[in-house]
């Protein structure tokens, strides 16, 4: 529920000037309480009872794991916090990237903006104080077609696994391809991920195959936490 000085905000934002000057602005707003001002990792552990607005960064190209660490704090706040409780607005320069807004539609955030959308004072108020349109779907639906990805893949889940497991660097080093071990951990990302299997051109192999291949899980990654890395080569049938 709405405090009686308002709509109580939390601006997070990895980036100081950025956040500092969000702050600044909404500050003094009629209607607008701004509660906290945080980073990224900052947020992760902050309780959301007392917040009815999160107005949250999507990226951060500094990152070497994931430039989309406000995928992670829209999730801690729905661990907690239903939309009818708090309404998460998304700001991002990355507004046509498809994996930023699929990723954001599985953390379930409410709102989407580009970071030009709400460039001045009166624009980033009235967001707050009346977010409008959505979260949007993808600007090329055959992105996601490319990369495996259809409506029962789970993009969130897949990160986490694979940075929990430290799979990126797993796969650069790509010791032993060929080992039973490499499938079985194929067989646990997939379980969280549920990928179609795609070749590298984005087409379903000639062959059947029940997993994906490494490659096509790098490539995944990449796609999804926008990371670059050096490309995965493909492996002999055997490791498929």
């Amino acid at each position: 529920m709405t405090g009686t000085h308002g709509k109580r905000v939390v601006v997070v934002d990895d980036d100081d000037i950025s956040r500092t000057g969000i702050v600044a602005l909404l500050s003094g707003t009629p209607g607008v309480e701004v509660v906290a001002g945080l980073g990224h990792e900052a947020a992760l552990t902050r309780p959301w009872d007392d917040v009815d607005v999160v107005l949250v960064d999507a990226a951060d190209e500094r990152r070497p794991d994931d430039h989309f660490p406000g995928v992670a704090v829209v999730e801690s706040v729905r661990r907690t916090r239903s939309r009818r409780q708090t309404t998460v607005i998304v700001l991002t320069g990355h507004f046509l990237d498809g994996a930023v807004r699929r990723r954001m539609r599985e953390a379930r955030a409410d709102y989407f903006y580009h970071r030009s959308q709400l460039g001045d004072a009166g624009r980033l108020r009235a967001a707050v104080l009346r977010p409008e349109g959505g979260v949007p779907g993808p600007a090329d639906p055959e992105e996601e077609i490319r990369h495996g990805v259809s409506a029962a893949s789970h993009v969130n889940a897949a990160v986490a696994h694979a940075l929990a497991e430290d799979l990126p660097r797993r796969l650069r080093e790509r010791a032993r391809p060929r080992s039973r071990a490499w499938g079985r951990v194929r067989e646990r990302f997939n379980r969280r991920a549920g990928l179609a299997v795609m070749t590298s051109d984005g087409r379903a192999p000639d062959r059947e195959q029940s997993l994906p291949s490494l490659p096509q899980i790098a490539r995944f990654l990449a796609w999804a936490t926008r990371v670059k890395t050096p490309p995965v080569p493909p492996f002999p049938p055997a490791d498929e």
